[in-house]
Order: structure tokens, then C-alpha cells, then sequence
């Protein structure tokens, strides 16, 4: 697709949309007359359900994009791309279904049902994509004639299959893998695609002697993990390989400047991420115990959230297609957990950043009013809840900031994933300053539990119905918290806080006023 022209693209693109209708409709087909012969009675309100999922599924695969992936190098995540959209078009087509009384006949497995047909139809034609490109790669390197060289690779990890797909994928490649060598003893006598464990690293000189005798000489070692990551005797070996045997070593980590000895180890990472944190948050421990099962609420929440607003989702989406045009949905890359990028969704709500005779716009210009009117209730951050279900994001947490927003000093707070709402969006969300948001995401993330979650998506309601108010105290709490647990030093952030105060014009409705500093209490009422 690199050379047709844009026109080219966008039929092509048009014929694989066509192709999964297609598949949808035959699997609906399927789906009815399966459904009939349990449930003959209901065959009118089932072909209606039927007919009513299809017709959603068409604006669902065109925000998906699912017309736009290469069906040849489909991998996982793309699998798990249809599954979302699978399931956004059942929960849409089952909202709208509840509130039209004829559809209340249908069967109650149909949905089970059409889950399974439809994921096993979008699924289906990409995986036999994939087989016939892997099968005429095949043939392809079969019938390369030149010269090739034989290798061993060793090391079972995602780095071996990466390069073992390379080698696939270019047919007129001089280079032939002759095995794989593991220290797993898992691994040991199986297969990694159509390429066998021979062994172990230790026993290279040997297994090299015994490929000899089958006519295979093996000229060159690929190391696809880092050499000091290997046990003492596999290093010997691959040594005595190299010296006595004129073999040659490469390390592929090294080639491809990847560093696996330093991405494998979780704490050291974390250790060197704390190191450049200045702020004394970088000591504040995340509760580990509830992170590792807040996964499960998320999902929970955020297929129920899902299924409450899709009809919402699907209003929002005609207004702005009407309002702004495509794309109705926005991306934009920002820092997730741990620092690493994840794309997160919006509506859009801004018009083209240029005029049609090339001049540029402002902000405020680009802003249409009915954009205007979804950033205010927060209709626009909806798409959200995609991301939360493949987890990316978290219902609660800090919001994902631009990565020039995001300070090294308050680093601290990406020790946990974004959210969808925080701690500092329904404690004064757009009105604090960007250091006391930032101080919230960190007493958050120290702080974080079920009942505190529960507790900010009420809130949460409260806020997007009422808007936006400061609350002093939670401020003032997180401020304290940042300081050492002494009685001097708690107080002298309390005498710091209380100054900060006067500058900031905090509200009167808030209700608490600024406390006078020790230089002010001096001075004559």
C-alpha cells in the first residue's frame, strides 16, 4: 500500500470494512436460524436484535479502525482491538434494545451467542491472513539458492522471536537458524515456531559437533539475551565455542540497543526512576496490596460505565460528526504508569487548526460551542473508558498530563496508572495550581483504597453536576504530607502552607481563612 495513492488507500481500506460487515452479517445469519431452532417462537424479535447490532456495528468499526491494521501482521493486540469492539457494539445494541419494548422477546443467550460468532468471524480471517503470508514467506526462503549461513540463537524470550520473525519474513536472507539453545529446562525439546530447542548453552561445543555430522556447520552464535545475564558454565562454553572452535558471538540486544538486563528487573528500574525525584514524595510507598486487585474493579467499573453511557457515547458521537466532522474521535500520546506512553481517547472538540485559505487559528477559535459544552461536563474524556478496560488507565487516579507538563519533581505520582477522575479533580480540579494538583496525585497514590475510589466517583458526579470548588483542607492534608513526620518540621510546613495561602485568593466560599504566619503574628493588631 506504500505506493497507491491516497484514493488507492481509501478504497482498499473501504474494501476490508466491506469484508468485516460481510463477516458480521454471515454471523448474524448464523446467530438467527442457530437461535430459532432452540427458540422458533421468538424468530421476529431475534432477526430485529440481529439486524439492530449490525446497523451499530458499522459506526463502531469506523472509530475502531479495525479497516486500517495489516490482517497479515495481526498479533494479539489487535485481537484484543476486535474483542472491545465487539463487545462496545453488544452493549451499545443492548442499551438501545432495553428501551424499545419489542425487542424484550428476544432469547436471553443470543448475546453469548453472537459474541462468540462474530469475535471467531473478525478473528478467523486475520489469523488465515497471517497463516498464507507465513506460508508464502516460507516458500520464498525455500527457494533461496545462495549460500547460507548457519546460526544458533540463544535464549528464549521476546527478543528470539522478533529476530526468528525477521529471519522469517526475509526470504532472500544468507541466514539459516539451526536451533535454539535455552537454560530453561522447560523449554528444553520443544519448538519456537518451526525452530527447535537443541539444548542448553553449556552444551553448545557439543551440540555444535553433532549439527556438524548432519552436514549443518555453524559459523555464528546469536545472543539474544545479555551475556552476564548467562550462568557461569554457559559462558565457558560459549567461549571455549568462540576461541577453539571459530565461532562467532553477536549479542542481538546490543545490536538493536536494547538493554534487557535493565528493563528485567522491576525494583531497579523503579530505584533508578526514584533516584531523579527531588521532591520528599519519591519516599511515599504506593499500598501494593489494593493495586494489584484494583485491576478487577476497574474492569468492573468501567464494563458497567461502558455499558450505562454507550447510548450517550453514541449522541456525543453524531453531534460532533455533525458539528466538527471526522475524525469524531482524538488521540493523544501521554505518560502512564510508570512513566511509559499510552495513547488516551477523546471526543474531538476543536475544529481544524488552519482555514481553508491556510490561516492559522486560535485555541478559543478552533473551540466549537457545542465542544465547549462537552469539556464543561466532561463529555468528551468518555472514549476514556476504552482505555480502562484494556488497561492503560484506571477509573481512579491522576489525570494523564502532557509529557511537558509532566514535572520530574512530582514524578511520584505516576507510580500509579491515570485515571479517569482523581483526588484533585473533585478537589478543585481546574482552579488549583499545577503544584497542588500535583500534591493531590501524590497523597493519592500513597492513600490509594476501594473506599477512597468509591468515594471520588461520587464526588466525581457531584462535581461534573454542580462544577468545580476548592477544598482547603484536602490541600492543606496533602501539603503536610509531604514533610517529615517531626512536630518541627510539620509545623513549619503549616507556617509555609499558611503563607501560600495569601497568594493564591483562596475562595471565601470555602469557608476557612488564611492563618498568619509567625512573622505576622508579631506585628500590632
Amino acid at each position: 500500500m506504500a505506493n497507491l495513492p491516497e484514493s488507492g488507500v481509501r478504497m482498499h481500506c473501504a474494501f476490508l470494512l466491506a469484508i468485516d460487515l460481510f463477516l458480521l452479517i454471515t454471523a448474524n445469519v448464523i446467530v438467527f436460524f442457530l437461535s430459532i431452532g432452540l427458540h422458533p417462537e421468538a424468530s421476529a424479535e431475534t432477526l430485529a436484535y440481529c439486524a439492530l447490532t449490525v446497523t451499530i456495528a458499522v459506526p463502531v468499526l469506523l472509530a475502531s479502525g479495525l479497516n486500517r491494521t495489516v490482517w497479515r501482521f495481526t498479533t494479539l493486540h489487535d485481537c484484543s482491538h476486535i474483542v472491545v469492539a465487539i463487545l462496545m457494539t453488544m452493549a451499545i445494541t443492548a442499551a438501545v434494545a432495553s428501551m424499545l419494548p419489542y425487542f424484550h422477546g428476544a432469547p436471553q443467550f443470543l448475546i453469548a451467542l453472537q459474541f462468540l460468532v462474530m469475535t471467531a468471524a473478525l478473528v478467523g480471517i486475520r489469523a488465515l491472513a497471517r497463516l498464507r503470508h507465513a506460508g508464502r514467506s516460507r516458500r520464498r526462503a525455500n527457494r533461496t539458492t545462495s549460500e547460507r549461513e548457519d546460526i544458533l540463537v540463544v535464549g528464549v524470550n521476546a527478543v528470539t522471536g522478533l529476530f526468528l520473525r525477521c529471519v522469517t519474513e526475509s526470504g532472500g536472507s544468507n541466514i539459516a537458524v539451526a536451533g535454539i539453545l535455552s537454560e530453561n529446562r522447560r523449554h528444553q525439546r520443544r519448538r519456537l515456531g518451526s525452530h527447535a530447542v537443541l539444548g542448553r548453552p553449556g552444551d553448545i561445543v557439543k551440540i555444535v559437533h553433532e549439527l556438524d555430522i548432519h552436514g549443518v556447520k555453524v559459523n555464528r552464535v546469536i545472543l539474544a539475551q545479555s551475556f552476564d545475564s548467562l550462568s557461569r558454565s554457559a559462558q565457558d562454553s560459549i567461549l571455549r565455542a568462540k576461541t577453539e572452535m571459530n565461532i562467532r558471538v553477536d549479542t542481538l540486544n546490543e545490536r538493536l540497543s536494547f538493554d534487557t538486563s535493565a528493563m528485567s528487573s522491576p525494583t531497579s528500574a523503579i530505584k533508578k526512576r526514584n533516584d531523579i525525584i527531588s521532591t520528599p514524595a519519591a519516599n511515599l510507598e504506593a499500598p501494593t496490596t489494593y493495586l494489584r486487585c484494583k485491576r478487577i474493579f476497574d474492569v468492573a467499573a468501567g464494563t458497567l460505565i461502558g455499558i450505562c453511557v454507550a447510548p450517550m457515547m453514541l449522541l456525543v458521537g453524531v453531534l460532533v460528526f455533525f458539528d466538527i466532522g471526522r475524525p469524531i474521535i482524538f488521540w493523544q500520546q501521554r505518560p502512564g504508569a510508570l512513566g511509559r506512553p499510552i495513547r488516551i481517547l477523546k471526543f474531538r472538540t476543536m475544529r481544524a487548526a488552519r482555514r481553508a485559505d491556510g490561516r492559522l487559528l486560535s485555541d478559543t477559535q478552533r473551540l466549537s460551542p457545542i465542544g465547549k459544552f462537552l469539556r464543561r461536563v466532561r463529555l468528551d474524556e468518555l472514549p476514556q473508558v476504552y482505555n480502562v478496560v484494556i488497561g492503560e488507565m484506571s477509573m481512579v487516579g491522576p489525570r494523564p498530563l502532557l509529557p511537558i507538563d509532566q514535572s520530574q519533581q512530582f514524578r511520584g505520582r505516576l507510580d500509579v496508572k491515570p485515571g479517569l477522575t482523581g483526588w484533585a479533580q473533585i478537589n478543585g480540579g481546574r482552579h488549583l495550581s499545577v503544584d497542588d494538583k500535583a500534591v493531590l496525585d501524590l497523597w493519592y497514590a500513597r492513600h490509594a483504597s476501594l473506599l477512597l475510589d468509591l468515594r471520588i466517583l461520587l464526588s466525581t458526579v457531584r462535581t461534573v453536576l454542580f462544577g468545580e470548588h476548592i477544598d482547603e483542607n484536602a490541600i492543606r492534608e496533602a501539603w503536610l504530607a509531604l514533610g517529615d513526620t517531626s512536630k518541627g518540621a510539620a509545623a513549619e510546613r503549616q507556617s509555609d502552607f499558611s503563607a501560600r495561602k495569601q497568594t493564591l485568593r483562596w475562595p471565601a466560599a470555602v469557608g476557612i481563612q488564611p492563618q498568619p504566619t509567625s512573622a505576622e503574628s508579631a506585628q500590632p493588631q
